[in-house]
């Protein structure tokens, strides 16, 4: 089990979703990995299969609820674009 992680500057506890998210809006290596496997990577990251599936759908509208993100936005993956 993958537990909550202290993301810098973030707050308190960031899920894995969310960190994935974050990742890989500032992460070109990540995001390259992931439109490759993306299965591998979110893997790697512990997603939940209800996180997979939104992941891979692009369903914006679940992965703001399941991550508590509101400014996600999708240019082919789905991304966090932090201010």
């Amino acid at each position: 089990m993958v537990l909550p992680t202290m993301a810098k500057g973030k707050g308190p506890l960031m899920s894995q979703l969310k960190k994935l998210l974050v990742d890989l809006g500032q992460d070109a290596e990540l995001a390259a990995r992931y439109e490759k496997d993306p299965e591998q990577v979110m893997g790697e990251y512990g997603l939940t299969g209800e996180e997979m599936s939104a992941m891979l759908d692009r369903d914006l509208d679940k992965l703001k609820k399941l991550s508590g993100l509101d400014n996600l936005k999708s240019n082919g993956n789905v991304q966090a674009h932090l201010p």
